[in-house]
Parts: C-alpha cells; structure tokens; sequence
C-alpha cells in the first residue's frame, strides 16, 4: 500500500476478527543502514507502546505489534478509500471553510484526549489527518510522539516536518502539549488559504521565520473568512507557548462558536425558526428567551434523512440530543429497543462521562436534532448552566427509572 524511509505498508486480512488490516513492517537491518535502522527500531517501540493505550474516534486504533523472524511490524485499521489533508492544501483545492473548522475541531479533541494521557504527538501535518470516505478523521503516526511514562520518550535527530513545527521545536526546547496546538494551527492555516504559514528557499530560512517571523494573515489570501477565524488561528501560532491556544479543549471550544456561525451562514433556515421551535418543546418550558438563545449558541441544528444514523453504538461523544421534530429508532446489537418521540433528548452518559454510546439511534423518517456540545455548554452564563443541568438530571433520572437506556 505504501513505501516510506522507515519501512512499507502491506493491506492483510484479519481472519479472527474478519477485517482488513494495515501492516506496517519497518526497516531494521543493520547492515544497510545503521542509523537508519535505529531510527526504525526507536519508532517501532514508540507505537508499540501506543497499543490499546489510545482509544478514541479519531485517532488511528493500532492492534498490535510484534516481531516475527527479525520482522518488525506494527498493525493498524485499514480504511477503505482514505485520504490525507495533504490533498487539500492547494489554493484551486481547498475545502469548504465550515468542513475544515469541523475537521480541525475533532483534531482538537483528539489530541486534547492524547495530551490527557501524556502523549504529545509532534508530528502533526497535513500527511498526518486522514479522512474517511465520510470525512471522518483519523490522527495518524505516532512513532516521534513523546510518551511521559515510556523509557524512550525522545528520538535523536527527529523533530518532526519543519513546516509545521512549533518554535520551542526549532529550537530543541522541552515541549509540551501547546507544541502539537501550534502545529495543529499552521495546518488550520495551510488547509484554509491553500498556503502554508512560512516558506523559504531553504531549511535555515525557513527555521528562522518559524521562530521570529510572523505568517501573512489569512485574509491576504481570502477575503471571505470571517475575522474570529482568523483570531484563531493567530492564538494558535503565538510565538510564546504560554500565550498560545492553552489545550485542545480550549481550541475546540473556540472551534465550535466560530462553526455555528459559519453554520448560521450556509444553512437556511432562520435562527428565529430554531427558537420558536425550542419554546414549545417541554424540555425547554422553564428556560427563559435569554437562556433559549445561549443553549442554541452552545449547539448546532442538524437534519437527518429516513435510515441515517443519529449515533452509533460504540462511538465516543460528549454531546447531548434533543429530538426537535420527528421520531428515532433506538437499537441496541441490532434489536429494536424503542422508539423516541419529537422532543425526547439522549445521549445523557455521554454527554456527562465522554463515554461510549450503549446503543444506536437512527432516524424514522425526516428527523431534525439539536446538538448540544459540552465544551461550548462549559462558557454560557451560571445561570443557563444551572437551568440546563437541573433540567438534564431531571430528564436522566426519569429515563433510569423507565428502561434504563441513557445512551
């Protein structure tokens, strides 16, 4: 499938579990190269360690790791008709500017749940996200990651893509987790003008504007990219880590305001509607039109057609769901469990812990879901927070006392 300096990349079949399978084999024969073998052996042991150490959505799962017969060889998900970012950051290819923000935003998340688990990544690159046919994202390549509690947490002579690397990496400073939200933002930056931040004719250059130089701004490329898009990204690629984007959470959050107002742009339907909507659901008969307005800003509106999954069991999410109009079929290991009427919610569990979802939801027809995120539910007044939880516990303690499917 793929050939690269550390070794290749073989499509297999899973038998066991009956899926296809990625199976890197690194190159580690010392005779060739020394140091190119140990460099090999070194990003062997890093993914290795990463083995069922992180599971989330959209970071690539690795399987397992191993030798055979002096073969070094690490096994990842396969996914049929992937891409990488790097397809996208062209000027006459760029995506849709609400697609990219979505796309970022789950990168965020991802590496907030890595940073969470002492893993920094350091090579994060546009060759480094790919996209399911779904545009779903899958952070990929760990073998540079610094791990805290691995012994070999550093790789002499790797730094990562210099493009993308964060001043404190220039300069072989200690990093942290804002390192990765730097690189994070100059990829933001690429996939939006179709340019990357700094460019030179040669490494030395490029190095040195990297640590004093400031990038054009984005609008020098794109006249149409709203002003707090554009603030994000700066925060992202400050200079100083200590005034950088603090966390993937953080950035996230920023993420989804700018999103819901790129949203607000794209979609048709008035934002006056959505509110008139809510009024009259039961869920919302104790907000008052201040604290309506907040939740709405806190979420997004989203359609979906007869037979499309809502969620899927299994999926890690944090958001909460409220039925606006129409019915869902709720599933659980392919059995039929019930069926949720226009103003019921789900996703309690989640929504509280970030846990796996225990069932799938599924559209009766047109169906038509608010989507409350709780990181942006995280920055509304106390008093909305207030009115929303007690409402949330309330609905949550009814639904333990009736089925016990919280989702």
């Amino acid at each position: 499938m793929g050939k690269g300096s550390t070794g290749n990349v073989y499509l297999s079949h899973d038998p066991y579990y009956r899926r296809d399978v990625a199976i890197k084999v690194y190159n580690i024969e010392e005779d060739s190269d020394a140091d190119r073998a140990r460099v090999a052996r070194k990003m062997f042991y890093n993914e290795a360690h990463m083995v069922g150490m992180l599971q989330h959505p959209n970071i690539m799962p690795i399987y397992d790791a191993g030798e055979e017969n002096g073969k070094y060889y690490v096994v990842t998900e396969h996914i049929q008709g992937a891409r990488t970012l790097a397809a996208y950051c062209r000027p006459d290819n760029t995506l849709r500017v609400d697609d990219v923000v979505e796309i970022i935003y789950k990168c965020a998340k991802a590496l907030h749940y890595a940073h969470g688990r002492g893993v920094i990544h350091r090579d994060i690159k546009p060759s480094n996200v790919m996209l399911t046919i779904d545009n779903d994202v899958r952070i990929i390549d760990f073998g540079i990651a610094i791990c805290a509690d691995a012994e070999i947490s550093r790789i002499e002579g790797i730094a990562g893509s210099p493009s993308y690397m964060s001043p404190e990496q220039v300069q072989s400073e200690e990093l942290t987790s804002r390192s990765d939200i730097y690189s994070l933002g100059a990829v933001l930056y690429e996939l939006l003008t179709g340019f990357r931040p700094f460019r030179a004719d040669n490494l030395s250059k490029l190095l040195h504007q990297i640590v004093y130089a400031t990038p054009p701004p984005i609008h020098t490329y794109r006249d149409d990219l709203p002003e707090e898009l554009e603030h994000v990204v700066a925060m992202t690629m400050q200079k100083d880590p200590d005034k950088r984007c603090p966390s993937g959470n953080a950035l996230a959050a920023d993420l989804t305001r700018v999103y819901a107002d790129l949203r607000t742009k794209y979609d048709s339907l008035d934002n006056q509607e959505h509110f008139d909507l809510l009024r009259n659901l039961t869920f919302f008969h104790e907000f008052s039109h201040a604290e309506i307005w907040e939740v709405l800003r806190a979420s997004d509106w989203h359609e979906y057609k007869d037979g499309e999954d809502i969620v899927r069991e299994g999926e890690m999410d944090d958001r909460f769901y409220i039925i606006v109009s129409g019915q869902a079929g709720v599933e659980s290991n392919g059995k039929q469990l019930g069926v949720l009427e226009n103003g019921s919610c789900f996703g309690e569990t989640s929504y509280v812990r970030g846990a796996k979802r225990t069932a799938s939801i599924k559209a009766n027809g047109s169906v038509t879901i608010l989507r409350v995120s709780s990181t942006l539910m995280e920055q509304v007044s106390s008093a909305c927070q207030l009115r929303f939880n007690k409402v949330f516990l309330r609905s949550l303690i009814t639904r333990l006392q009736g089925d016990g499917s919280t989702t």
